[in-house]
């Protein structure tokens, strides 16, 4: 997909799911239908989207979604596009996982965590995160974790890579409080 105005379509779309729906399996799979029309060349493309997302759409309510709803639910529909791309997508992942910090580095990090689940450099990214997770702010840690809680009683290979990032100690303490409440 080389088109942006097709590409900033399929991510309004996906991102109106996740308002309405939340991170459903549905939404899981039209982005994957998604991905598979894009490119590694899209990236750019992709990486503009999340801090220049498309117009919100006229069934957005900022009462009901919030202030960042739009913004927030087109980030994740960026990262969910690009973690279905899979390993390809490492280097842009990485580069915003470990680069300057902004509210979409701990939804890279989720991506490394999940790709990691899923078989893609397993051992290289679980001692990427574990190497470097200390070094990034509180609030991404929380955001990269928070994600990943609806899915791993349900993921026996997700739930095998955070036990093993559960020794990092800041990855430890982080998990703890977000599964506190």
């Amino acid at each position: 997909m080389t088109d942006l105005v097709n590409l900033k379509d399929a991510i309004a779309t996906l991102a109106e799911m996740v308002l309405h729906s939340g991170l459903s399996a549905e939404f899981r799979r039209k982005a994957k239908l998604v991905s598979a029309t894009i490119s590694v060349d899209d990236f750019t493309e992709l990486k503009d989207l999340l801090h220049n997302p498309p117009r919100e759409p006229a069934t957005f309510d900022i009462y009901k979604h919030g202030l960042g709803g739009w913004l927030s639910a087109c980030q994740f529909s960026v990262f969910e596009v690009v973690f279905c791309v899979g390993e390809p997508a490492l280097p842009i992942v990485r580069q915003i996982a470990w680069g300057s910090y902004d509210w979409t580095q701990g939804n890279a990090i989720e991506v490394l965590i999940r790709l990691a689940a899923q078989g893609t450099r397993s051992e290289e990214i679980v001692a990427e995160i574990k190497s470097k997770f200390s070094d990034i702010r509180y609030e991404a840690q929380l955001y990269a974790l928070e994600p990943l809680l609806p899915l791993i009683d349900s993921d026996e290979n997700l739930r095998s890579v955070v036990n093993q990032l559960m020794q990092n100690v800041q990855f430890a303490e982080a998990y703890n409080d977000v599964t506190r409440y």
